[in-house]
């Protein structure tokens, strides 16, 4: 785990039994394997849970001026009020927020909008009018923001996965 508790894009994933863990989980990349081994696809979870325990939730959304995004029901989620002190830090390529326990220049405003800071936004090369992806993982409180070059990163090598599977079966 990283400093924030966010396990690095490509790290094996875990086998706790909670559900937020499970999502997490399924978003690691695969190891890249250069053998005759089968490939085995991304492990996914079961969501029933998820959508019974709310314990993660997703929001796609776009990058506005000045790296301001609409959070609302990610912070709902999370029961992040306006006000609340935000850390930001970048752990492989994600940009992640968690509540902070000192005054920060971050927080949650009145609106339930997040402003992502400029140089965090820059160094995980987000940029306005870019789309991604919030998934508030409850039972870590985190906010994590998915850049779409690690959206497309990730979706590609499961893609990859998926067609050597369908090749296998030919």
């Amino acid at each position: 785990m990283g400093p924030t508790g966010a396990a690095p894009v490509g790290s094996r994933p875990s086998t706790s039994t909670k559900a937020g863990d499970k999502i997490v989980a399924s978003l690691f990349l695969p190891e890249r394997r250069r053998s005759t081994e089968p490939v085995v696809p991304l492990p996914v979870a079961e969501l029933g849970p998820l959508v019974d325990g709310g314990s993660v939730a997703f929001s796609l959304v776009k990058v506005g001026g000045n790296g301001v995004v609409a959070a609302r029901i990610a912070l709902q989620q999370l029961a992040w009020a306006p006000g609340r002190a935000l850390r930001f830090s970048v752990s492989s390529g994600l940009l992640i927020a968690a509540p902070a326990e000192k005054p920060t220049v971050a927080f949650v405003s009145p609106t339930m909008n997040l402003t992502l800071p400029a140089r965090l936004r820059s160094r995980c090369r987000i940029r306005t009018g870019d789309q991604v992806l919030l998934a508030s993982v409850v039972d870590h409180h985190l906010l994590v923001v998915y850049p779409q070059h690690v959206l497309h990163t990730m979706l590609a090598a499961y893609h990859d996965t998926l067609a050597a599977s369908a090749e296998d079966i030919r």
